[in-house]
């Protein structure tokens, strides 16, 4: 069915970054990851944020952007909500617009009545990170960047590799030197030269920011890129839209790094902020208890992720001992009012199984913690029996079939 012609053509905001550490603003043309203010050692450093100036004529330019949208598929419904200045030219894979379904035999199982599961590893490489991928690449080509730099031996790097591939631009993903060859093999499929570099997992994110040398080659940075988290709140667009007047009450995920948490929830204030929801959900951080660093700082109120004594989880990819957006994590949520749930591989597991047997969905061990963190709140009175839940399911079982 083809949708009416518009009425307004929509015109797009203009694009300015902001640092959230030391306020420095930066436009959109230079191919920024992080901030490059000069500060007392050296540069700043901080995260970046994508701020947006729509035209005065705030509502109609909004709503036009969306109805123009409908005629698209994926994350590029949105394109006028992201910072790209050429939106008819995205670099996608048709990302986005993965399920939102009802776990009715999952949910009765813990007491909860409206449980959702928001399928993101049904993406074209299995993880969420193909929306954030999308993103930075779509804006990588649109600088002219000869050269993409990852450091991930997961997900991401996969992400990138092959998004990369999909834009013709040449990629470098470093990785530690004893990452296992079954999770590099898809990064190499995708034509991305790996590189395994000795040391500690520090030393390899070294050696990634210092391969980008001369600026002809730009650092995806998944963890702090702020054009890859861009790309995350287009999750919440796709669960707002769907689920209409019933706002979700929760939102549970597990964090590592917290790109798609930051992202699900800007997502979420943008709309409250435009009046097209009235509120915004409560934000839940799910983590393993062998590297739990936010966890352990929302239990001491510490504004920064505490200090932790890593130890081994079936949960690899939320294994950030510092997460570079921890001070901004916790901020959101203390500002929902929501929680940091710790859970134990055996809990993890135990629900990576009971989804499967209940509802017949197979996710790797990491998209299973925050089953196990939603038990655990069911359980303690946090989440009510007629509350409505969003889990974020965010990787395939194929990725670790043991």
């Amino acid at each position: 069915m083809t949708s009416p012609p518009l009425k307004h053509t929509p015109t797009r905001p203009s694009v300015t970054l902001r640092c959230t550490s030391c306020g420095a603003t930066y436009t959109d043309a230079e191919p920024l990851w992080a901030c490059v203010a000069s500060a007392t050692h050296g540069t700043c450093g901080g995260v970046l944020t994508v701020d947006y100036e729509w035209p005065s004529a705030l509502t109609t330019e909004r709503e036009a952007a969306l109805e123009q949208g409908r005629n698209d598929t994926g994350i590029w419904r949105y394109a006028h909500f992201l910072p790209l200045r050429t939106p008819a030219a995205p670099v996608t894979l048709g990302e986005g617009d993965t399920p939102l379904i009802p776990l009715p035999r999952w949910g009765e199982r813990h007491g909860l009545r409206r449980v959702y599961a928001k399928l993101e590893y049904v993406s074209p490489t299995g993880s969420f990170k193909d929306r954030g991928a999308a993103s930075v690449v779509a804006k990588a080509a649109e600088w002219g960047i000869s050269r993409m730099v990852e450091d991930s031996s997961g997900n991401a790097g996969a992400a990138i590799a092959a998004y990369s591939a999909r834009a013709g631009i040449p990629c470098d993903v470093y990785v530690p030197a004893s990452a296992p060859t079954a999770k590099v093999r898809p990064i190499e499929r995708s034509g991305a030269n790996v590189r395994r570099i000795e040391g500690a997992r520090a030393d390899v994110t070294a050696a990634a920011l210092n391969a980008v040398g001369d600026g002809s080659s730009y650092y995806a940075a998944h963890n702090l890129n702020p054009y890859f988290t861009e790309g995350m709140k287009t999750a919440a667009y796709e669960v707002l839209e769907a689920l209409g007047s019933r706002i979700p009450d929760h939102m549970i995920l597990p964090v590592g790094g917290g790109s798609l948490f930051v992202g699900l929830w800007r997502g979420c204030q943008e709309w409250r902020s435009w009046d097209w929801v009235k509120s915004c959900p409560r934000m839940h951080v799910a983590q393993s208890t062998g590297c739990a660093p936010l966890v352990a700082a929302y239990q001491q109120g510490s504004d920064e992720p505490a200090p932790i004594d890593r130890q081994p989880t079936v949960a690899g990819g939320i294994e950030v001992v510092a997460p570079p957006r921890g001070r901004h994590i916790l901020s959101i949520l203390r500002e929902s009012e929501g929680s940091a749930v710790p859970v134990d591989d055996e809990a993890i597991l135990a629900h990576r199984a009971l989804l499967a047997t209940l509802e017949g969905l197979d996710v790797e061990p990491t998209a299973a913690v925050p089953l196990a963190g939603l038990a655990v709140l069911a359980q303690d009175g946090a989440v009510g029996p007629d509350e409505t839940v969003v889990v974020f399911l965010t990787g395939s079982g194929l990725k670790d079939p043991s």
